[in-house]
């Protein structure tokens, strides 16, 4: 499946890119651009990455998450992974950038703030 990438904007004024699909070297690029341009161009304070949705990501994708947040990060906007998939949430504690991306190793990730 491939990646598919939504930006919405929650009742609270958060806003929320969803990701869905695979994310892998062949498309972990767009993903990078995409949230740095949700971030640079909304400017939220906290941009909330959903990835409930993502059934595969590789060390290209967990590369392009933290470049993303790096860059996002200079403009003055925090990206964090939101709702992580059980498979994204091992990935991401594998490669030990969990607590760095904001996606905690337990249930927590998982509940909704709507």
């Amino acid at each position: 499946m491939a990646m598919s990438v939504t930006t919405n904007v929650t009742v609270d004024g958060s806003t929320v890119l969803t990701v869905r699909g695979e994310i892998d070297h062949s498309n972990a690029t767009t993903l990078r651009q995409e949230i740095v341009s949700a971030a640079t161009q909304r400017r939220p304070s906290t941009l909330r990455v959903d990835l409930g949705l993502v059934t595969f990501l590789d060390s290209a994708a967990v590369g392009a998450l933290v470049a993303a947040q790096r860059e996002a990060g200079a403009e003055g906007v925090r990206v964090v992974v939101w709702r992580a998939s059980p498979f994204v949430q091992r990935q991401l504690s594998i490669a030990g950038v969990h607590e760095i991306l904001g996606a905690p190793g337990g249930q927590d990730s998982n509940h909704s703030i709507f």
